[in-house]
């Protein structure tokens, strides 16, 4: 009784009651042979296929599993790169103000474990992209200082506003340090991308894919098709990388 009570549950939450509505609209529509009654069935089906866990998983894996982890004992590199994923302005944090996003914290944590582990220089890649948006970069600096990462093997990047141009001064920096194999950081939907950049940039680098928002062996179940908010925001994350890495290689970006 418990799992059926939660399966309705979980239609009458926002997105699923939305689509729940969304189809009931269609009856009606296709009852009265209204106009743009296909075109509306679409929009519900697309939505509704993009928001569950089977379809979802379907076009978000391909990204995630391009590079492989490579194990901690064989991963070499002088330099650490992470890349932003994006974070909040002016909201409390410990020691100071800003905090990094769901998925930059992600990319955080384990650019600080490799850190830790490999005891080598680390790069935070990320600045504001709009008046007034966090600086994701300094944010990070002041979390790694508080963390116990020593000033002089921190370096920021502050100006880029997108993968291309952290790729660029990313790039710039390892030069003007003399860093030859650097360990870039990044979530692993985002690495395809992150690594067309750096590859155009003629940078050698390791991926360290992480943050991954796929398991590797999935069951499905009768929760599988209802349809869920963070699963959207997954496809909807896959489809932008996707779209972004058509506007890369036709010279957009």
């Amino acid at each position: 009784m418990l799992y059926v009570i939660k399966w309705v549950y979980m239609w009458i939450l926002p997105l699923g009651g939305i689509i729940a509505a969304l189809l009931a609209v269609n009856v009606y529509v296709f009852r009265r042979r209204g106009r743009g009654r296909f075109a509306l069935l679409i929009v519900t089906a697309v939505l509704y296929l993009l928001a569950v866990q089977p379809v979802s998983d379907l076009i978000l894996r391909p990204l995630e599993t391009r590079y492989d982890q490579v194990p901690l004992s064989q991963l070499q590199g002088d330099v650490l790169i992470l890349l932003g994923g994006g974070a909040r302005a002016g909201v409390p944090d410990v020691d100071g103000t800003g905090q990094v996003g769901e998925a930059a914290a992600n990319r955080f944590l384990t650019a600080l474990r490799l850190q830790k582990a490999k005891q080598i220089p680390i790069i935070l890649s990320g600045g504001a992209v709009f008046s007034g948006d966090a600086n994701e970069a300094a944010i990070e600096k002041r979390m790694l200082l508080s963390l116990g990462v020593a000033e002089a093997d921190i370096f920021t990047d502050e100006k880029s506003r997108n993968t291309a141009e952290n790729a660029a001064f990313s790039n710039l920096l390892c030069r003007q340090n003399h860093w030859r194999h650097p360990i870039v950081v990044t979530s692993a939907f985002h690495m395809p991308r992150a690594g067309y950049f750096f590859t155009r940039e003629g940078v050698s680098f390791t991926p360290y894919p992480c943050d991954y928002r796929t398991s590797a062996e999935y069951r499905w179940s009768p929760y599988s098709f209802i349809p869920q908010a963070y699963i959207l925001f997954n496809s909807c994350l896959a489809v932008k990388e996707y779209v972004g890495l058509a506007a890369a290689r036709l010279n957009l970006q």
